[in-house]
């Protein structure tokens, strides 16, 4: 039994630091040398021809290894990590059949599979949960966690151990050495053996040289091939290892913890009250008046009128990528006034009334765009561009829609808009939306809506 399952937890695991290496079961051992097929599979999937199909089984194969892995470990993995892991089979599967993200959505499988496994070993710093830490439970699952357990393969498949497992190695040293023994008796023998077997019998004959000459073209032909991908297996397995090793063991997970995380954050509270609101002030004010002077160019499309000297094209273009940025950097400016203000903006009425007005704000930016895209989508019709970019500012809306209750009601914010936008990422890979808008346009150039 290790830590987690004398605890009997299933959420909230002791965040300690283990200086010594953990004692070792036989079930890591075996995992230790499962990886290596892990890893030696991960590097044929990037070097093959099928990658699209080849990405689907390893996705398959990779979520199995780590469950059985933590079946043998006797751990029972937290509730959410059941969605992380139907987020990772939803990004990996579809790559088989379409996609239209491409390298984005092979790089996002990698982070949710990183992400899923320390989920699932449930090493999160809230409660095993996905919060507000989520950059660094991110941070830990990608870099810390496997790099800091990258040599724990090694020293497992070598029976090493801080424990004093010295008479642990004696009794599994003569077992280890009797195996040896055993494989180097045998091999004279089965070399006396098997060419009076092939005399004996010409169809055992045939089919040792049959086996021989096929064995040695493969080789010859895929010799370096095989062994420029074990070169690059190794630090791949080593990686990929260490990171489920580490989350299971509790080993260098702790490099981030919630209370150091609270003090820096208390820490960083040093800008006061005035400058932020002053700040915000200002903000407010331009976006206003911006408002007010292209008020008429900007909310035309909310009636579908574009502004005279304008083509749909040219309309809906200029400015939806800046109105998008806009709202990206709102975003961030918002996090940085509530994350370096003296007082809690729930706490502080003139800050949490700005707060809330530069959301609406940005909320009417965003409206404006989408109302542009959709002038624009009436007339041209659908693209996987214009439907990715009113996915990406419905999630923007979904966000500070978010920021604006959250002045008022105690939530999970972070939590929710994370786990959403995994969500509408899975939408966009499960479903075939370059196909679905071939086929709307098609249809709506029969009836005559659109050019």
């Amino acid at each position: 039994m290790n830590e987690y399952d004398q605890k009997g937890s299933q959420n909230c695991l002791p965040r300690v630091s283990v200086p010594v290496f953990p004692k070792c079961e036989p079930v890591d051992r075996l995992f230790a040398v499962v990886y290596l097929l892990v890893g030696y599979g991960f590097v044929c999937l990037c070097s093959s021809i099928d990658f699209e199909r080849n990405l689907v089984v390893f996705t398959v194969f990779y979520a199995m290894v780590v469950l059985i892995y933590l079946w043998g470990k006797e751990i029972r993995p937290p509730k959410e990590s059941w969605f992380w892991l139907a987020v990772m089979l939803a990004v990996g599967i579809p790559y088989a059949f379409w996609t239209v993200l491409y390298i984005l959505q092979f790089l996002a499988l990698m982070a949710v599979a990183a992400y899923w496994t320390l989920s699932a070993s449930g090493r999160l710093l809230k409660e095993g949960k996905t919060s507000r830490w989520v950059f660094f439970d991110g941070c830990n699952a990608l870099v810390v966690v496997p790099f800091c357990n990258f040599g724990c393969q090694v020293r497992i498949l070598f029976h090493e151990s801080d424990h004093g497992q010295k008479e642990e190695r004696k009794k599994s040293s003569p077992k280890a050495g009797a195996v040896l023994l055993g494989i180097v008796i045998v091999l004279p023998l089965l070399f006396i053996i098997l060419p009076l077997l092939s005399s004996a019998d010409a169809g055992f004959q045939s089919l040792m040289e049959n086996l021989a000459g096929n064995l040695t073209e493969y080789i010859s032909d895929h010799l370096l091939v095989i062994f420029v991908r074990i070169l690059f297996a190794i630090p791949v397995s080593l990686y990929l290892f260490g990171l489920v090793f580490g989350g299971i063991q509790g080993r260098y997970t702790d490099r981030f913890q919630e209370k150091k995380l609270l003090e820096s954050g208390r820490q960083a509270r040093k800008v006061p009250d005035t400058a932020i609101c002053t700040a915000l002030v200002i903000i407010c004010l331009v976006y206003c008046l911006f408002m007010a002077i292209q008020g008429n160019y900007l909310f035309s499309a909310f009636t579908g009128n574009i502004p005279k000297g304008f083509t749909y094209s040219e309309y809906a273009r200029r400015g939806f990528f800046e109105l998008c940025q806009i709202g990206v950097w709102n975003l961030i400016f918002t996090w940085l006034m509530g994350a370096c203000s003296r007082t809690d903006r729930r706490e502080h009425k003139g800050l949490g009334f700005l707060t809330v007005l530069l959301s609406v704000l940005t909320l009417l930016l965003l409206a404006t765009a989408v109302s542009k895209m959709g002038m624009y989508i009436s007339v041209y019709g659908l693209t996987v561009r214009r439907i990715l970019s009113l996915i990406f500012m419905l999630w923007m809306g979904l966000v500070f829609v978010c920021i604006i209750v959250h002045q008022k009601r105690e939530f999970p914010v972070v939590r929710l808009c994370v786990m959403a936008g995994a969500v509408m990422f899975c939408l966009i890979c499960v479903f075939p939306i370059e196909y679905w808008a071939e086929l709307y346009n098609a249809w709506a150039r029969m009836q005559g809506m659109i050019l």
